[in-house]
């Protein structure tokens, strides 16, 4: 027989918005642009499965502006962020649609208290009707406590694009047999992240050799990579357009590989291809993507090898 007492659980209270930003353009955008721009990945990466990096803070389209233009770190797609504190509205509707054409956007995010139906179905409607690439988001702007807790902002997609919706518009040969493969192999690694208790963030997967994940600094980030020309899987931290900061890294070499276990291979930035100045510290090994059989075996030391990247390096780079 056990006994128990019968814990304590407390209310969530739902907080107006307009306590804590007043004004749109004012509090809200400025706030959000900082949430972006910090080291730390935002809350709103994490929803998206997206890195971004702020282009502009009222950006001027026409005779309007755009709240943020963002773009993603992983690709250079152009993103177009509309905030709104009040209901959806058909005025702000029309600007995410405008503001998207006026500086060919991919990604349209609109964040609101409340959607109302009709701008909810729209957005639904635009993500099945566009093409691959083209994806809106529209995202519950929230702000809750427990009790005398501090107050936390949550941010809940209401309706985002589908993968599923996505692949199922392709035609049968606008993909490769390797780009099917790649996307499957990070689709399947993304699901991996998405169960396991890990530092990795989850990335939406794409058709490409590569798969980035953020590590707590701009200008690092930790990289897999598939490839199928060598048939080798790689684990590295890519530092960007920062020779200084890779020298003080490899100053540091013996005891960066003592905790991780294992020599690293180390790339500066003159080793780079197309002058890209980027520096690499990498770990790989043999990986054939063909051969599905060994999908777990791959993605269980991709998931252990970026693990131990984020343990040995982010306090690292933090202090750099």
């Amino acid at each position: 027989m056990y006994s128990f007492e019968d814990p304590d659980f407390q209310e969530l209270e739902s907080l107006n918005v307009r306590k804590y930003w007043e004004h749109e353009a004012d509090d809200f955008t400025p706030w959000l642009a900082k949430e972006i721009e910090s080291d730390d990945t935002s809350h709103l990466e994490d929803v998206l499965g997206l890195d971004l990096e702020v282009v502009e803070v009222e950006r001027d389209v026409g005779k309007y502006s755009v709240d943020i233009l963002a773009e993603i770190v992983d690709d250079g797609r152009q993103v177009v962020i509309e905030n709104q504190l009040g209901s959806s509205d058909h005025d702000h509707l029309g600007k995410c649609i405008a503001y998207a054409a006026g500086v060919d956007a991919d990604i349209i995010v609109w964040l609101s208290p409340k959607f109302n139906d009709e701008h909810q179905d729209a957005f639904n409607w635009l993500n099945k009707n566009s093409r691959e690439g083209v994806d809106l988001f529209a995202i519950r702007l929230e702000v809750w406590k427990i009790g005398d807790s501090a107050p936390a902002v949550r941010l809940n997609p209401v309706e985002d694009p589908s993968e599923w919706k996505q692949k199922a518009k392709r035609t049968g040969g606008e993909l490769s047999e390797t780009k099917k493969l790649q996307e499957e192999y990070w689709t399947q690694f993304r699901d991996k992240i998405t169960d396991r208790d890990t530092t990795l963030k989850e990335r939406k997967p794409k058709p490409q050799h590569w798969y980035n994940n953020p590590i707590g600094r701009s200008g690092f980030k930790l990289q897999f990579t598939a490839n199928t020309q060598e048939d080798r899987l790689y684990c590295q931290l890519v530092i960007q357009n920062d020779p200084e900061v890779y020298q003080r890294l490899v100053d540091e070499k013996e005891e960066i590989e003592n905790e991780m276990g294992e020599s690293l291979l180390w790339s500066p930035p003159e080793e780079a291809r197309q002058n890209s100045n980027r520096a690499k510290i990498t770990l790989r090994r043999p990986g054939d993507l063909a051969a599905k059989e060994s999908w777990d075996e791959y993605h269980e030391w991709m998931l252990d090898r970026g693990e131990r990247f984020h343990k040995v390096f982010y306090d690292r780079i933090q202090r750099l």
